[in-house]
């Protein structure tokens, strides 16, 4: 079967830029580049390597005498109320090409489903004017339905290349830490992500100051045209709170162990979550002695009273087993939860308990286990949360949280260098007048730190600042 295949420039360019770091990295005087030399090291220069990707290009697409011929009939995008019958219709395809089309499309998705905004083309190609069709749902996939031969179509799927870089953004906080990151640009996903990782050391409901700033880089993963596919690990961030510095590294040792750690290789993960839920406030402390609002007497409250709209999601702290699940009195609807080390916590006052939860049930840290209620004895919506070691209960507010694993000794100095990496790049953006930036290709990204294992600490100029080229293509 004869296919027609995307070819991209830059995949070429970015071949010929390899083969170039080769050259300079990997020749036998391990030559470094000073701050002098060109970006791209090796004999060849910028021009001459753009010369030869497009010469290789032209030379390596397949079924040439063909594609001189390819013609696109139509490319865009699907439209509200359109369907595929109505779009290959109005093409000029017959019902009989367009049921062909739809039945081998069938095979992969539902072609009934498709959604305004997605891609699709229509091309033709050949003495014939033989038809391919490609749908475009978003993401790493595409499908491809082509026309063989006249009246024999067949489908496949196709993936979109995918181009790794950095991405890197800052910015100062002047009202929270969403408003401040969604304005450089950051997505909702990349947000939650970033507070997730200091979850541990900051409330970011509570504890973020103006003028306090953030830091992070992440990799971002594209098509060959630039378009974003999706937000991928975040690699580094940081995060200043009323003059503290907190950075967090991902690192992932030989033994397929990963987390996020400090500067000096500790697990910035702790053993709990320093709260079970986006609270509005906390309206009632841990106390031996409170007036309670309904019954009207003294009595002790051994837990905090998280106050928060009905229905906000409960996670449970960390990983456990459920030991009970149901109505329990004044707590209504109530779930109770055994940790390792002796450690138990709770979760009173449920609007409703997540499905799947249940006793002798295992949950995970972050895990949503129920949403916020005012069931049993409650003047309001809210959390009676509690936690007990050994039988005893504690203060949650005030509790020094066990901290997870950190790196292995074994693994300290490999993790010193992929520290460093980081380091310089979180540098560069420091110093720079721009608040987002696109930083060397991830490709080069491993060439540096293969590198980099040959020196005890590395050498000035072993970096270079920003790639323009991938400047103008991505941001």
């Amino acid at each position: 079967v004869r296919s027609l295949t995307n070819f991209s420039f830059f995949d070429t360019l970015s071949r010929l830029f390899n083969m170039a770091n080769d050259s300079a990295f990997r020749g036998k005087e391990k030559h470094l580049p000073d701050d002098n030399e060109l970006l791209f090291p090796g004999e060849l220069s910028l021009e001459q390597m753009e010369e030869l990707a497009i010469q290789e290009t032209q030379d390596s697409l397949p079924f040439a005498d063909e594609l001189e011929t390819l013609a696109v009939v139509f490319s865009g995008t699907f439209r509200r109320g359109d369907t595929l019958y109505d779009f290959l219709v109005r093409e000029g395809l017959s019902p009989q090409q367009i049921h062909l089309i739809s039945r081998s499309l069938s095979s992969f998705v539902n072609p009934r489903n498709f959604k305004p905004g997605e891609g699709i083309e229509l091309l033709r190609y050949g003495e014939e004017e033989l038809m391919v069709f490609k749908y475009f749902p978003g993401g790493f996939n595409y499908y491809v339905v082509e026309e063989t031969e006249p009246g024999v179509f067949v489908a496949r799927e196709e993936k979109v290349p995918v181009e790794k870089i950095l991405i890197g953004a800052k910015g100062e906080i002047k009202s929270s830490l969403y408003e401040d990151m969604r304005k450089e640009g950051l997505n909702n996903e990349l947000i939650l992500r970033y507070a997730d990782i200091f979850s541990w050391e900051i409330d970011f409901l509570t504890d973020p100051r103006k003028g306090d700033y953030f830091r992070v880089i992440w990799e971002r993963q594209v098509d060959p045209e630039g378009k974003i596919l999706t937000e991928g690990r975040i690699l580094v961030a940081q995060y200043s709170n009323r003059g503290k510095e907190y950075t967090a590294i991902f690192y992932e040792d030989p033994e397929g162990n990963k987390g996020y750690f400090t500067s000096e290789g500790n697990s910035l993960r702790r053993s709990f979550l320093r709260s079970p839920l986006n609270y509005t406030r906390i309206s009632s402390n841990f106390s031996y002695r409170r007036f309670h609002p309904i019954l009207k007497v003294h009595r002790p409250h051994l837990g905090v009273d998280y106050a928060a709209p009905t229905g906000t999601p409960v996670s449970v702290i960390g990983d456990g087993v459920v030991t009970f699940s149901g109505w329990k009195g004044g707590f209504g609807n109530y779930v109770e939860v055994r940790h390792p080390n002796g450690y138990t916590t709770s979760y009173g006052h449920l609007s409703r308990i997540a499905s799947g939860v249940s006793k002798g049930r295992r949950v995970s840290q972050g895990q949503v286990i129920g949403y916020v209620g005012s069931t049993g004895l409650s003047t309001g919506p809210h959390l009676d949360f509690r936690i007990a070691k050994d039988g005893r209960f504690l203060n949650f507010l005030t509790l020094e949280l066990p901290r997870a694993e950190s790196v292995k000794s074994d693994y300290l100095e490999d993790f010193k260098i992929a520290k460093e990496v980081y380091v310089y790049h979180l540098q560069v953006l420091s110093k720079s007048s721009e608040n987002v930036l696109v930083l060397v290709p991830e490709s080069f990204e491993k060439e540096k730190v293969a590198f980099s294992h040959q020196f005890k600490k590395l050498p000035p100029g072993h970096f270079p600042e920003l790639s323009p080229l991938f400047q103008a293509r991505f941001i």
